[in-house]
């Protein structure tokens, strides 16, 4: 790596040179290896005549050159570039790659105090090293009690695989990338981005609450709570205290698409009234069931759904075109309902406003987690025999001079590292419950806090699942938060966690060794390593299957983004849901920059979702929760050509089956009354899914209902007719019958919002309005 001079501007010093070192800069440079930070360096005991020879010979070196950055003729770093191949000790030590280029830096004293000096006096270095050779691999050699170091260039990118010994030196030998670096980059400016927290405004408090409203009205509607009738007004919706009007369309599941700037409340005197959905709530609670307590909670989480729209609403102003040509981290934090049908999706009961901008998803906020270690004779590993051990994985999680800070801590205080497991805690879910809840297991020594460790993370839309930022070939986390949300308390059971990976092992052989679900590029997202903590106080049977079983666990899953090809991005399903602030749809935008007629995009989009569900369903058996957040699409030109399932350990279900299941597997089986299996398409493709999609679709006049649920239906028949060796599971459940039963999620959350649904008995669970006419049944397409 040689070049004379480089220019460049950093974020908070300004312009800087980085040109070659010079004889008359020795006397400064001197100076500096005298100085007790530099001792590293091993020249503080030589005199300034051996300083200047030593440099006088890397200047006359053609394979190691030394180099200076100044600014406004002060200097402000020494940097060293040389090739390993000629550095025999390094040479040595480990296997040099051609494009390897090792790096020294020593910056000038801190007299004066900058924000972030260090971090960008060396990006201007790597800077430097990748512009000359986008394919290089930098090296350094940090002394191992050098601690500083280590995390300046973990902050930069660098990752510290191995310790090697350089004659008296014991050092980390670490590396560092062109796509590393710039992803660390972008990850630091980001998290010096200021972030908006005046954001609960009049304008977009008025959208939210009509927005929520509407939303209110056709869901409750939806579910038999509420009744709409025709008027030459339009439609209108009795309630205590007055009425609704509005203007909308009937579809099919019994849905009303409701025109939301034409919702109008009057009230018992015909007096239009400002919409309130708070008001509407506490008026119309004790007629949907909700008193006291949980009509309270319900109020809670409704306040917390408005306030995350005003969020949203503020911040996330991308168009959809635009956001549809982005990734999938930027389309997860920009997705603006949260789930479909619950009318309070966003409640995060225990979140303060700093903990919603810190770790909420729609933030996009990048955090690090915290680590502790476990004794294991209180935790649990588990993983899938495609993968690796405890030591393998541990030593992918985490970087060598982070374990080994850990063990050093552990070591401190008479611990042997041996015993104890390594585990991640979300920092709320330390700060909130772990550092309080188990304060009796940190006194006995079964939990020690270690510290944060070194990536940066981002929430998904599931709020719990993480993804890593810094290194986005890892895998995802997924941890315990003990936060009410959405009917449920937003845990992980030790129990599940155990039998996860052998679940997940199960399910993935079964998709991956099917031909079909392979044609249709369709497979399981893999949960492969699980930690669980056993807290013994609460692990009692006289408490029984409480919250405070489920506070520390967490799990692993694969990332698909190494499977990419050219032209193919990975989205959310949920974003085709997504509206931008102007209403337009994203599933409308990737339709136009697909260059596809609606009804030919579909129709990739139902061969990459649908029909492998139903395959699954008639072929095995087996059924997902295979909801907008659950699935994520694989998309090329912005097509549908794949499907990632996912949130498998906890969801899957194996129904009404004889087939034989190893133990550890034996938890997905369910029995449930037959005519409710279907309903595992029914309620869950379309009546919380593809009914929402088609109101859009028809609303932006891309497609008619009609023609949306006919390429529903043909779609299946293809299926059907493809697959005749399944005939007699297509005749003894029939997926184009008249009707089907109503299952309603919110007539759940308005009966129990803090656990909703019984886990031991999901069928059992599940609350019924009527039926619903089925939009696909023979006799419309018969």
């Amino acid at each position: 790596m040689y070049f004379s001079s480089f220019v460049t501007t950093l974020q908070n010093t300004g312009n800087v040179t980085m040109r070659l070192l010079q004889q008359s800069d020795m006397p400064i440079i001197c100076q500096w290896l005298t100085l007790p930070y530099a001792h590293f360096w091993g020249m503080s005991k030589h005199t300034p005549e051996q300083m200047c020879s030593a440099y006088q010979d890397i200047i006359n070196n053609p394979h190691h050159h030394a180099y200076v950055i100044e600014q406004n003729n002060e200097l402000l770093a020494l940097v060293e570039l040389y090739n390993p191949e000629h550095d025999k000790l390094l040479a040595a030590a480990y296997e040099v790659m051609p494009n390897d280029t090792g790096m020294h830096i020593l910056l000038a004293p801190n007299t004066q105090p900058k924000r972030h000096f260090s971090f960008e006096i060396m990006q201007c270095v790597l800077h430097s090293i990748f512009t000359h050779n986008a394919d290089a691999r930098v090296v350094v050699e940090p002394d191992i009690a050098n601690s500083k170091i280590h995390t300046l260039n973990k902050r930069l990118g660098f990752v510290h695989p191995q310790q090697i010994i350089l004659g008296d030196k014991n050092a980390y030998l670490g590396f560092c990338n062109k796509a590393a670096f710039e992803t660390h980059i972008d990850l630091h400016h980001k998290s010096q981005t200021p972030i908006n927290t005046d954001y609960i405004k009049f304008d977009h408090w008025q959208w939210a609450n009509r927005h929520l409203q509407s939303k209110a009205i056709s869901e409750l509607v939806h579910e038999r709570l509420l009744v709409a009738e025709h008027t030459p007004q339009g439609f209108k919706v009795n309630i205590e205290g007055g009425y609704f009007i509005f203007n909308g369309r009937a579809m099919a599941l019994n849905h009303i698409d409701i025109d939301e700037p034409s919702l109008c409340f009057f009230n018992l005197n015909n007096e239009q009234v400002e919409l309130d959905v708070l008001h509407f709530f506490s008026v119309q609670g004790p007629a949907l069931g909700l008193t006291g307590e949980r009509l309270a909670t319900y109020l809670e989480e409704l306040n917390a759904t408005l306030a995350s729209a005003c969020y949203k609403r503020e911040n996330n102003t991308l168009s959809a075109a635009e956001l549809a040509k982005l990734g999938l981290q930027q389309i997860e934090a920009a997705m603006s309902e949260g789930h479909p049908a619950f009318v309070a999706n966003n409640g995060r009961i225990g979140f303060s406003k700093t903990d919603f901008l810190r770790y909420a998803p729609e933030v996009g906020k990048p955090f690090k987690v915290l680590w502790l270690a476990a004794h294991k004779s209180v935790c649990d590993f588990a993983y899938s025999e495609y993968f690796s051990d405890y030591p393998s994985h541990i030593s992918g999680e985490l970087d060598l001079t982070t374990r080994d800070a850990f063990t050093k801590a552990l070591k401190a205080q008479n611990l042997n590292p041996d015993d104890y497991l390594l585990i991640p805690a979300h920092p709320w879910q330390y700060q909130h419950k772990l550092s309080v809840v188990f304060a009796n297991e940190f006194a006995n020594n079964r939990l020690v806090y270690l510290g944060e460790g070194d990536d940066l993370y981002q929430a998904q839309q599931s709020i719990r699942t993480l993804y890593n930022c810094s290194h986005p070939h890892k895998p995802y986390l997924k941890v315990a938060l003990s936060i009410l949300n959405m009917g449920f308390m937003r845990g992980l059971s030790r129990a599940y966690m155990a039998v996860t990976p052998a679940i997940n092992d199960w399910v993935f052989n079964k998709v991956n060794h099917d031909p079909t679900l392979s044609a249709c590029n369709f497979t399981a997202l893999r949960e492969y390593a699980t930690l669980g903590y056993a807290h013994h106080t609460f692990e009692q049977s006289a408490l029984g299957d409480t919250p405070y079983r489920k506070m520390f666990a967490c799990l692993w899953r694969e990332n698909p983004n190494h499977n990419l090809q050219n032209n193919e991005q990975l989205t959310t399903m949920a974003a085709l849901l997504h509206l931008d602030n102007n209403g337009k749809s994203m599933a409308g935008a990737l339709i136009d920059q697909s260059g596809l007629s609606t009804h030919a995009w579909l129709q990739h989009y139902f061969n990459a979702y649908l029909i492998p569900l139903v395959h699954c369903f008639y072929a095995h058996k087996l059924v997902f929760m295979p909801h907008g957040e659950n699935l994520i699409l694989k998309l090329k030109n912005s097509v549908p050509v794949g499907a990632y399932m996912k949130d498998i350990g906890e969801e899957v279900a194996l129904l009404n089956s004889t087939e034989s299941l190893p133990e550890k597997v034996s938890r997905i089986h369910i029995t449930m009354p037959k005519e409710l299996e279907l309903l595992s398409i029914f309620t869950d493709v379309f009546d919380c899914f593809f009914r929402y999609l088609v109101a859009i679709l028809v609303r932006e006049t891309r497609i008619t209902e009609l023609d949306f649920w006919n390429g529903v239906a043909q779609s299946v028949k293809a299926y059907q007719q493809a697959n005749p060796a399944l005939n007699e599971r297509f005749k003894e459940y029939d997926f184009f019958s008249d009707e089907f039963a109503h299952s309603c999620l919110n007539r759940l959350q308005l009966g129990n919002n803090k656990q909703m649904v019984d886990l031991t008995d999901p069928a059992g669970s599940l609350q019924f309005a009527g039926s619903l006419d089925n939009p696909v049944s023979a006799k419309l397409y018969g």
